[in-house]
């Protein structure tokens, strides 16, 4: 420590540090800014480092900047652990605040470390980040998109999709095309909706609709991770499909629609050693960017994607703003979703009928039984009744279970469902069309119930059953786009056929093959984390909850989890796991929604 001061109840970053309250990289940052600091003394100089402390295990856990709120809950529901630190409260800490050489309350004037503003504790670089987000999206919101003078011709094509929809399912999807349309009219558009909401089908005929009017126009698909892009050129690829069924649009262009494949933002941006290559000034040249699974996205990567348009690109953002948010700092999608009023009319469209579910409606009940758990559901005289509802929507339909296995029950249960991994008769696309069926999905690798725990235990149950069994589920770790043009999140499978042992993976509807030897990294996939479940849809899944209360349970994970089954739901928790889940939230905060008031009130 670099303190020499201590207050007669202990130096505070100490106490918080010994509590595990803090990490120590925020333990580090608050020292830094000490180092830094010359106008605070005694008590003061530790007050400050608490805030920063806090600041930066804010930002760790992916918000933006902390609030009253938070300091009043942190202190309350660390009462215990820090009874002997005399914690400050949050009139201190702005008094504080206010003396430090540190920290400015005028950042647009006055670039110090901190900023405190708008009654909110940031880093500059967050500030900075949500300032120049907040600017960016209300300038391309306001700005006329590339189609808008041919939007008639545009909307005509599309119409005629919808109308063959209708002939096909009895009824035209108003929502959908609704979006299409006003997608058309803006430079900036945001697309959001739950799974099977149609969010890919919209687009498929958002694209068919410019290419048929504007042919040769650059349009870009992308996505935060290598997994996503290829899920997304797959389900676009099932969604051209059904156009061609319809057969409104020529051959021609439904090659050119189906040639379209996605790409990670950090290849379309040229990003390499932590500069991207596009910029203001070395833009990237397309008409229309689509960007599928926003909420992975955090502010960080988003502005850089901003940065990077030409002025003559548009931008389309597709998600669910009620998935997990990016593993970085920022909400960039449920922001602007949130903030919609203050955007010109028709920048989000919200699509809210789902058909994922259509087959198992309990499933669907229960996403949204989750999604609307809020603060008074979660008060302490309501959570056990909402616990409650949740276990019974699971014990009301008989495509859904709620249980407590132990591991050895799990293990064995898993072991059965992924018996077909021993019959060396099945094809290895049959093989990967049945390991598509089901998945197990936790939410961490290391818990004793995790995933390298369950993947360990599982494969000796099988070796264990049949000793010949050498088949093997795996998942690549590592994109490489130069040679097998695999990506971090492809699942595959090793099998032995004819003697020989191969690596057999699904890429745009072809099966493929590698010798072991050609691949990148990769690890075993019996059961995977939630995350790297996102964008995915199994028509079973096993929901394996830990023993003991993490921090990383939190409803949006829990949501995410259980809208990745189509079919099948079976979650195993004990009830007060999943109470805890239920009760925490992973809402991050922003000030993004009042820098758009305050954009908006200026522009005016």
């Amino acid at each position: 420590m670099i303190f020499a001061y201590k207050t007669e109840t202990g130096n505070i970053l100490d106490k918080m540090s010994e509590a595990k309250l803090i990490s120590e990289s925020s333990v580090n940052a608050a020292e830094f800014l000490c180092g830094l600091e010359k106008n605070l003394k005694g008590r003061d100089l530790h007050v400050f480092a608490a805030a920063a402390a806090l600041v930066s295990e804010w930002a760790l856990s992916g918000s933006i900047c902390i609030t009253k709120k938070d300091i009043g809950k942190f202190s309350g529901t660390n009462k215990e652990a820090l009874s002997k630190t005399n914690f400050p409260d949050w009139e201190e800490i702005s008094e504080v605040l206010s003396k430090s050489s540190c920290c400015s309350s005028d950042p647009f004037n006055e670039k110090r470390p901190v900023v405190f503003y708008d009654d909110r504790i940031y880093f500059y670089k967050y500030w900075f980040y949500e300032e120049s987000l907040a600017k960016k999206v209300m300038d391309l919101s306001r700005g006329e998109g590339n189609y808008a003078k041919r939007a008639g011709e545009i909307k005509s094509v599309m119409e005629k999709l919808f109308d063959e929809d209708a002939k096909k399912y009895g009824e035209k999807n108003i929502e959908q095309q609704k979006a299409a349309e006003t997608v058309i009219n803006h430079r900036f558009s945001v697309i959001t909706g739950g799974p099977g909401t149609g969010k890919t089908t919209t687009v498929a005929k958002i694209l068919a609709g410019i290419l048929s009017v504007c042919p040769e126009e650059r349009i870009i698909l992308a996505a935060p991770t290598g997994k996503a892009a290829s899920r997304m050129t797959e389900a676009l690829g099932k969604a051209t499909k059904e156009i061609e069924e319809s057969n409104v649009i020529d051959a021609e262009l439904l090659r050119k629609i189906k040639s379209v494949e996605g790409q990670t933002i950090h290849r379309i941006i040229g990003k390499k050693f932590g500069k991207p290559e596009k910029n203001r000034e070395n833009p990237i040249y397309a008409g229309l960017i689509i960007v599928d699974e926003a909420s992975m996205i955090d502010i960080s990567m988003f502005l850089e994607l901003i940065d990077a348009l030409s002025e003559k690109t548009s931008l389309i953002i597709l998600g669910d703003k009620d998935q997990l948010a990016s593993v970085d700092a920022g909400n960039v999608l449920a922001d602007i979703c949130s903030s919609r009023e203050l955007l010109p009319e028709g920048t989000v469209s919200e699509l809210k009928t789902s058909h994922r579910f259509d087959g198992a409606p309990g499933i669907g009940e229960l996403a949204k039984a989750v999604n609307g758990i809020n603060e008074e559901k979660t008060k302490p005289e309501n959570i056990k009744g909402t616990v409650q509802e949740i276990i019974d929507i699971h014990n009301k339909y008989p495509h859904l279970k709620f249980s407590t296995k132990t591991l050895n029950k799990i293990v064995e249960a898993a072991a059965s469902d992924y018996g077909f991994l021993a019959d060396q008769t099945l094809s290895p696309e049959k093989v990967l069309e049945e390991l598509n069926n089901f998945k197990i999905l936790c939410p961490s690798k290391e818990d004793p119930l995790g995933v390298v725990k369950l993947n360990e235990e599982i494969e000796q149950t099988l070796k264990k059953k049949n000793p010949s069994y050498n088949s093997r589920p795996i998942m690549i770790t590592r994109n490489d786009h130069d040679n097998t043009r695999l990506v971090n999140g492809d699942c595959g499978v090793i099998l032995e056929r004819n003697g020989r042992t191969k690596a057999w993976f699904k890429q745009n509807g072809d099966i493929r093959s590698f010798n072991i030897s050609e691949l990148p990294a990769f690890e075993t996939v019996y059961a995977m984390t939630i995350h790297k479940s996102q964008g995915s849809e199994y028509d079973s899944v096993l929901v394996v909850l830990p023993e003991k209360d993490m921090q990383i349970l939190t409803k949006e994970l829990f949501y995410t989890a259980i809208t990745r089954a189509k079919k099948y739901l079976e979650t195993v928790s004990s009830t007060d796991v999943l109470q805890n889940t239920l009760e925490r939230s992973a809402a991050r905060n922003s000030g993004f929604e009042n820098a758009l008031k305050k954009l908006d009130q200026n522009h005016e």
